[in-house]
């Protein structure tokens, strides 16, 4: 058998997307089987049917009323957006109203601190609600008044560097983590307009992108409704807010158009908001929002390798592509009580969980827990909660195994290629199911992006009785 193979490696730096290549595990070998440039999602949303939609909807008749920004002169549309976003999901669901800092969603994700891929990258270039995500979920958001938004490049200041870690307490706490986010179409892809509809009905505002270098767009006053196509996926970098839809709204050519936010501030278009017709200029693309989050504690620990997130991902098995299982090895001390296990998937999929107390090289051993097979409806970022007090007996290095089975994308094992290397932490099992550690191949790492989330119990305290305590807050 033969493959092709590309070497080379496309980014679009304005649209700060992750580079993908699509790779199979064969016989232990990393090969190149194809090449695309920028992260593409498979189809995973099916359009709405037969459902009860009013022909116009508006949030902000309902209550969301956050204030319009001013992006200023940094291109940061897909901070304010993904941070609105994350909002907007709190205040619908626990009809709560937090102001989170947008500096430090742009300066503190992993592709703002390494300047990704060596790039003369910064932060007002661009980017994306994943790419935020990644940061949200490993270490969480902080509030705006800690951080307050400036409009240029600028360093992360809420944390404390490495040097000097060890003797001092970060600038901001951390308020609250991200548990679960869900994109809705392909970064490459117009959702069908029933399906955004139906999401923006389930779950409140939803984070877009869209092409700004449309006609009009920049001098927009809010008398019309945008019209222009944009057909080019790679000029859909700006993240934008949609909050309804006005089935009765009128262009020239057609009916229907979004009620959208942006980040101009409140001078420009129809106090800052504007509509725009359905399927055009990119809007509908790289639909997404949070599903689920959780106050943060001093007590909750996350363990990961994956400090990119998902930039990549494979298949171990030239006889099923769709199906896949990896694991990784995490080191739990006596007082850490495992509570969640958290992972990125590329498609629609069926996946089931296993944690292990021991793995010898060649086999995970002493089974701690097991779960049933989970139907996950959407790409994204998934948590799946360990509804048992697992007490590890000692300190040692657990193993968590996760089976994947995508519904229509051949690689579903999801992978961090960009950053740096554990020493076999993470693994894949290959088509003769033999456990293998994930390579580097061609000066690029390879990690799984499993994490594991568990609670620290303070010296002296006994787990039984620190657990209820806890779950009460």
């Amino acid at each position: 058998m033969q493959f092709a193979f590309n070497s080379s490696s496309i980014i679009n730096v304005s649209n700060t997307l992750e580079v993908s290549m699509q790779h199979s595990l064969l016989r232990g070998i990393l090969i190149f089987v194809g090449f695309i440039s920028l992260l593409i999602f498979p189809k995973t949303a099916s359009q709405a049917t037969e459902l009860d939609l009013p022909t116009q909807y508006d949030w902000r008749n309902d209550g969301y009323d956050f204030p319009v920004h001013d992006q200023g002169n940094c291109n940061a549309g897909y901070a304010f957006a993904a941070v609105d976003a994350v909002q907007a999901a709190i205040w619908k669901k626990d009809k709560v109203k937090v102001d989170f800092s947008v500096n430090h969603a742009k300066e503190c994700n992993w592709h703002a601190l390494t300047h990704y891929a060596g790039l003369p990258l910064n932060t007002c270039e661009g980017g994306n609600f994943k790419m935020l995500t990644n940061l949200f979920t490993q270490e969480g958001l902080v509030l705006e008044n800690c951080d307050p938004y400036v409009d240029y490049d600028d360093s992360c200041s809420t944390r404390c560097v490495e040097e000097d870690a060890t003797e001092c307490m970060p600038k901001c706490s951390t308020t609250y983590y991200i548990k679960e986010w869900q994109q809705f179409s392909p970064n490459f892809e117009i959702a069908p307009t029933d399906l955004i509809k139906q999401m923006l009905k389930e779950h409140g505002p939803l984070y877009s992108q869209m092409d700004p270098k449309i006609s009009g767009f920049s001098s927009y006053d809010g008398g019309y409704v945008l019209d222009s196509t944009s057909t080019d996926p790679n000029k859909w970098t700006h993240g934008v807010l949609i909050v309804g839809w006005d089935d009765d709204l009128s262009y020239t050519g057609g009916k229907g158009a979004w009620i959208v936010k942006n980040s101009y501030g409140t001078e420009w278009g129809n106090d800052g908001y504007f509509n725009i017709a359905y399927g055009k200029a990119g809007i509908g693309s790289s639909l997404a929002t949070v599903t689920g989050w959780e106050r943060n504690s001093v007590f909750n620990k996350i363990h990961f390798y994956d400090e990119a997130g998902h930039t990549n991902q494979i298949s171990t098995s030239e006889k099923d592509f769709f199906s896949g299982s990896a694991m990784a090895l995490f080191p739990i001390r006596s007082n850490e009580i495992p509570q969640a296990v958290e992972f990125w998937t590329n498609d629609a999929a069926t996946v089931s969980i296993e944690l292990y107390e021991l793995f010898d090289g060649i086999e995970p051993f002493n089974n701690l827990f097991q779960s049933a097979e989970i139907d996950i409806p959407y790409t994204g970022y998934h948590q799946f909660k360990i509804n048992e007090n697992l007490k590890i007996p000692g300190n040692r290095e657990i193993a968590v195994v996760l089976n994947v089975k995508n519904k229509s994308y051949f690689y579903p094992i999801a992978l961090d290629h960009l950053g740096p290397l554990s020493s076999d932490k993470t693994w894949y099992k290959n088509e003769s199911g033999v456990w293998k550690s994930l390579p580097t191949w061609q000066g690029q790492n390879y990690e799984g992006t499993i994490r594991l989330r568990s609670l620290i119990i303070p010296e002296g305290l006994n787990h039984k009785v620190f657990l209820p305590i806890v779950s009460k807050k």
